[in-house]
């Protein structure tokens, strides 16, 4: 239900951004994303390797710079530690990995055909569980965060190609300091997570609106 309200409500945004003359660009894509580690307090989560797909909406604020609404997802199997499985879980649990982030894109314009670029996302994380034992697992969400870089190749004035690496990254905690001294005062905030999986994606991306010819 969450996934087809922000569907719903970036389908309603959509008109008014193209009135307004902006550059919109629509990605599908698809690719891989690496296995690894979840550490908990009592047990640890190996999240397999496996594809991931999902899309994204850009939306063009200035000629260098894009916000984004991205939707990503991977259909894994997560393996329980020893401590689980000796109490008669199952060692290994089919499970949804669902980022929902919005975010912003640095372009480098290196041509009209080339545009190199780095990211930056926040958001949330889902992680949802499909077993089929009579144990049921409970969902997890998660504040989480991410980055990517890459290129966008264009064939088209509306047609192109974007390649990326990305890094995603659910946080399992956070902390706020804070000092007061002789030699002034401070603070500070910081968060933490086991787990980071990095992948390569792939996808066309359809331009919308007002284009820029260079």
């Amino acid at each position: 239900m969450k996934k087809q309200i922000l569907f719903f409500a970036v389908m309603i945004c959509i008109p008014f951004l193209l009135s307004a003359q902006k550059t919109v660009e629509v990605t599908p894509f698809g690719g891989y994303v690496f296995p690894g580690t979840l550490n908990g307090y009592d047990a640890d989560v190996y999240i397999n390797g496996n594809a991931q797909y999902g899309g994204m909406i850009s939306i063009g604020v200035s000629r260098v710079m894009d916000v984004d609404l991205i939707y990503n997802r991977s259909d894994t199997k997560a393996d329980l530690s020893s401590y689980y499985t000796l109490l008669g879980y199952a060692s290994q649990v089919p499970l949804s990995i669902n980022y929902m982030h919005v975010g912003f894109t640095k372009n480098f314009r290196i041509n009209p055909m080339v545009s190199p670029f780095v990211g930056f996302n926040l958001g949330a994380c889902l992680f949802y569980p499909k077993d089929d034992n009579n144990y049921k697992y409970q969902e997890a969400w998660f504040f989480s965060m991410g980055m990517n870089a890459g290129a966008k190749i264009y064939f088209s004035k509306r047609v192109g190609l974007r390649l990326q690496a990305q890094a995603l990254m659910p946080i399992q905690g956070s902390g706020f300091s804070m000092f007061v001294g002789t030699g002034g005062s401070g603070g500070g905030v910081s968060v933490y997570s086991t787990l980071v999986q990095f992948g390569f994606t792939g996808g066309l991306i359809f331009r919308l609106g007002n284009v820029p010819t260079n």
